[in-house]
């Protein structure tokens, strides 16, 4: 059918946006295959676009992109010009050469020129597929979405930069879309229509378009909702620079990049016998660099102890008349001393040495002739120490402010902490009256705000992002290392000092002797927790890290209410109390949690499964897409049959069946009337029930003798003309 000067100009109106919009599919090819000779494939895009608007024969056209790439391939690889005695040769050489080379089924190998050729013909098709978008179907929204998912995953997961190119995609799309349904709009009118009047809609569609993305684009933007997943990519296939592969859990002295999945290691690192359940203290650190930690520059001393003498820390010590002790035997030699909470000396056979260091309370193993030792075993002695409630009561938040400069190092925050974090340590405290209240505030907020244990899901951060921001803001899973430097920011936030602090947890508990429980000590076992300072208390320990509780021991000697002591009393209860609901906790919270590590295992051990799955649902899906003019009417038909015969259903079996017309290709012409479509489908059916349908619709449609209509035969001719287009 002829076009008119106006539906001409439209289609080059779509066809120009089309051009910009594939242009941004070119640039990142482009930039990132390092390819030269741009502009050449954007006259083949060009070309292409315009052979499709002005309806050239498919033949000419087919023949005018073939000659165009030939030209391509030989100015740009042969080194002899284009109408010369070497094309041919050249050419031929090529088609044999890179023929031999997929026959063999080594594609890797094939020439940059083949590779060329592929490309464009890619492109050939793609344009194709636009043209039937753009000039049957009237809609551009599946190349849309494609683009943007495109543009969005290079931007994501290459270094191109793709903020530039989603905003242009976006405002050219929506133009796009509008102006297509615009056109749609109007071929489903029945009245004829003139440019001024399409254009009425248009130019208020475009000035909207325009003028919200004007808006939207010098708005302040918020920060990523996710993570950004390439740093985790990276941290999983060991290509973050910091090792191979997911880091193995345990002990290890560089902590100034956390972040990342952890691989589980069971190996025995030590087994202690005691009365009690300990955390095993190793060393603490105080500076904080928004990616990890590491320790404060400064001149600290060194204090040497010898064996059986009392050793000085920072932290409380119990009555001596509590004092018990813990025989440690160890698996793996460590250089360093194993501590507990109220440490009071060590015994170890032979000439031993302790060296602690001020700075950051890790005690390392010397002989006398300076030389490192690593002991089999040795003993603890120790006496937990007792706090008082009523002291931690009297802890109020101004008392803070008379410490002296030697905690400014446990107050230390990058500058370049988002502000965010420190609103929201001053949410959690507020109206909290002590500083031990406001400690305990941050310690149970991540049992109650949704976060999540899980070593395998957590994120790597970014080059510009915090990784405590990330985790309180963004991600909200991860483990020890995650919830417990977490913690040490916030309350340093709200000036309470606190450091970092990292060893053991407890290990798997296993039968009593002689009043001692063997409790052995894995890789797995590794931990980070925190200490914060209390005035007129001292260094606390505290347990922020979702399925581990603490082991402080607080003396209850200030009245509570009932409720309030089972709250607080109720993590102090006897080792196998402890055992017994931790084990219930963790069985109810992990049917209540949902793991894709589950779903990965399962994945991962039937591959050929859900990949034969995968396959047969395309399969199924091209089958029903491809069967869709015989499926779909049966589908209708059957449902028809059981739906009551009056006005409201024949509308809507009328409508079923101009898109059953549609399908097979009738389809209504621009200006054309109901009655001469109808006269022209029965001519094509050789029937005449399309016309007494369409009477009877128009009637309905203007108000026309409703009365005297038999629904029976209109629904008998309905499905006849049904089962006439399907065979």
């Amino acid at each position: 059918m002829k076009q008119s000067l106006g539906e001409f100009i439209e289609l080059a109106i779509a066809y120009i946006i089309v051009f910009f919009i594939l242009r941004e599919w070119l640039i990142p090819i482009m930039q990132l295959t390092n390819t030269g000779g741009m502009n050449l494939f954007l006259v083949f895009i060009g070309m292409s676009l315009a052979l499709s608007l002005l309806r050239v024969h498919p033949l000419l056209s087919g023949f005018v992109k073939f000659s165009y790439i030939t030209w391509f391939i030989v100015f740009v690889y042969s080194k002899s010009p284009v109408l010369s005695r070497e094309t041919v040769p050249f050419l031929l050489s090529e088609w044999k050469g890179n023929m031999a080379t997929i026959l063999s089924g080594d594609f890797g190998q094939v020439s940059d020129a083949f590779r060329t050729v592929l490309f464009l013909v890619l492109i050939w098709m793609l344009v194709y597929l636009i043209h039937h978008w753009v000039s049957v179907r009237k809609n551009i929204f599946y190349f849309f979405a494609m683009t943007v998912f495109f543009i969005a995953t290079l931007d994501t997961f290459s270094d191109y930069d793709g903020k530039a190119a989603i905003v242009k995609v976006v405002v050219l799309g929506l133009i796009m879309t509008g102006v297509l349904f615009v056109k749609r709009l109007w071929l489903q009118m029945e009245t004829t229509s003139t440019a001024i009047e399409k254009w009425k809609i248009i130019i208020p569609m475009l000035v909207s378009v325009l003028l919200v993305s004007s808006v939207a684009f010098f708005l302040p933007k918020t920060g990523p909702t996710w993570a950004d997943p390439v740093p985790f990519i990276q941290g999983v296939t060991g290509q973050d620079g910091n090792g191979a592969g997911e880091k193995s859990v345990g002990y290890s002295q560089d902590d100034s990049q956390l972040g990342g999945p952890f691989q589980g290691d069971n190996t025995l690192i030590f087994t202690a016998s005691s009365r009690d359940r300990h955390y095993w203290r190793i060393e603490t650190k105080d500076t904080y660099t928004s990616k990890g930690w590491v320790v404060s520059e400064g001149n600290f001393g060194k204090n040497v102890y010898e064996t059986d003498t009392p050793i000085l820390t920072s932290l409380q010590v119990g009555p001596s008349e509590n004092e018990r002790h813990i025989q440690l035997d160890i698996a793996i030699p460590m250089p360093f001393l194993i501590q507990t909470y109220g440490l009071i000396s060590v015994s170890a056979q032979g000439s031993t040495l302790f060296i602690q260091d001020e700075q950051t309370e890790k005690m390392m193993i010397e002989q006398q002739v300076d030389e490192s030792k690593s002991l089999s075993n040795y003993s603890l002695s120790y006496s937990e120490p007792v706090y008082s409630m009523e002291q931690l009561q009297l802890s109020y938040p101004s008392t803070l402010e008379i410490l002296d400069s030697s905690f400014n190092r446990f107050l230390q925050l990058p500058n370049q902490l988002p502000q965010r974090v420190r609103d929201l340590a001053s949410e959690i405290t507020q109206g909290k009256a002590s500083v031990y209240d406001q400690i305990k505030a941050v310690e149970s907020y991540f049992r109650t705000n949704g976060f999540r244990y899980d070593k395998k899901e957590a994120a790597i951060p970014a080059e510009n992002q915090d990784y405590v921001d990330q985790f309180l803001f963004d991600t909200k899973v991860g483990y020890c290392d995650n919830f417990s430097t977490s913690m040490v920011v916030l309350l340093r936030s709200v000036g309470i000092p606190a450091r970092w602090v990292k060893g053991f947890a407890p290990g798997t508990a296993g039968p009593m002797t002689d009043g001692l429980r063997e409790y052995q000590v894995t890789n797995d076992n590794a931990h980070s927790w925190v200490e914060a300072y209390i005035p007129g208390a001292g260094w606390m320990e505290f347990e922020p890290t979702i399925g581990f509780s603490g082991n402080v021991n607080i003396d209850y000697d200030v009245p509570l209410d009932t409720s309030d002591q089972e709250e607080v009393i109720q993590p102090e209860q006897k080792p196998e109390q402890k055992k017994q609901q931790k084990e219930v906790t963790e069985k109810v919270q992990s049917q209540a949690t949902f793991s894709l590590d589950v779903v990965w295992t399962w994945l991962k051990k039937y591959t050929y499964v859900w990949i034969g799955i995968i396959v047969l649902l395309i399969i199924t899906g091209i089958s029903l897409y491809l069967k869709r003019k015989t499926w779909i009417p049966k589908m209708h038909v059957r449902s028809y049959r059981k739906k009551a015969a009056d006005w409201s259903n024949f509308d809507s079996s009328y409508h079923v069946l101009l898109k059953q017309l549609s399908r097979i290709g009738l389809r209504r012409r621009d200006g054309e009337t109901l009655r001469a479509f109808a006269e022209r489908v029965d001519l094509a059916l050789e029937t005449d029930e399309m016309q007494k349908l369409t009477v009877v619709y128009e009637q309905h449609v203007y108000g026309k003798d409703k009365e005297d209509v038999d629904f029976i035969k209109l629904k008998e001719s309905w499905e006849y003309l049904i089962n006439r287009t399907i065979s």
